[in-house]
C-alpha cells in the first residue's frame, strides 16, 4: 500500500496501538534499501497533507502527572523510598525479605525523612542478630527500641502479624 493510504486509513484511529503500527510500518519503509540496491535511505515523497498527518502523530502530548509540576524534594524523597523498599526486600535472607519488605511496604510511603533515617540505621543492622530479635531468640537490645521509633514499630508488626509464633526448633 502506499504511504498516504496507511495514513488515511491508520492515522486517524482514536487509539494508540493503530499509530505504534503505522509508525513501525513507516519506518520500515523510510529504512528500506532503494530499488538500485545502494545503501542510502529510500525517503519516499509525501503529499504535504499525508507529511502533516505523520508529524501530528507522533507529536509527544504533555503528560498530567510529569516532573515539571513536582519539586526536585519530592522527587528525591521519592527515590529514598522506593531505595529503602528495595534493601528491605532484597536482604539475602527470604525471612527477613519478607517481613522487613512487606512492614516497609506498608509504612514508607508515610515516612518523612527522619524517619527515613531511623529506617535506614535498621537496615544497616546485621541479618543474624536482626533474625534472632525478631524470633524472640535473643531479646532485642533496650537503647535500640529506645532510641530507633522504627526499630520499635517494625517489632510490634512482626508479634502482631506473626501471632502465633515461629517453628524453630
Amino acid at each position: 500500500l502506499p504511504i498516504s493510504e496507511l495514513l488515511s486509513k491508520e492515522a486517524h484511529a482514536e487509539d494508540m496501538s493503530s499509530i505504534r503500527r503505522l509508525g513501525c510500518v513507516l519506518s520500515r519503509r523510510l529504512l528500506a534499501p532503494t530499488s538500485q540496491g545502494s545503501s542510502r535511505l529510500a525517503v519516499p515523497v509525501l503529499p504535504r497533507a499525508a507529511a502533516c498527518q505523520v508529524q501530528s502523530c507522533f507529536v509527544q502530548q504533555p503528560r498530567g502527572f510529569c516532573a515539571a509540576s513536582s519539586s526536585s524534594d519530592d522527587l528525591e524523597l521519592l527515590k529514598r523510598r522506593k531505595r529503602m523498599l528495595w534493601r528491605a526486600k532484597s536482604r539475602g535472607w527470604l525471612e527477613l525479605d519478607v517481613l522487613m519488605g512487606t512492614f516497609t511496604e506498608k509504612h514508607v510511603w508515610d515516612m518523612d525523612n527522619d524517619k527515613l533515617d531511623l529506617l535506614e540505621e535498621v537496615l544497616e543492622l546485621e541479618n543474624p542478630d536482626l533474625f534472632k530479635w525478631f524470633t524472640a531468640q535473643v531479646p532485642v537490645p533496650d537503647e535500640l527500641l529506645q532510641e530507633n521509633e522504627v526499630m520499635k514499630e517494625m517489632m510490634a508488626y512482626v508479634k502482631s502479624d506473626h501471632s502465633g509464633g515461629f517453628n524453630i526448633k
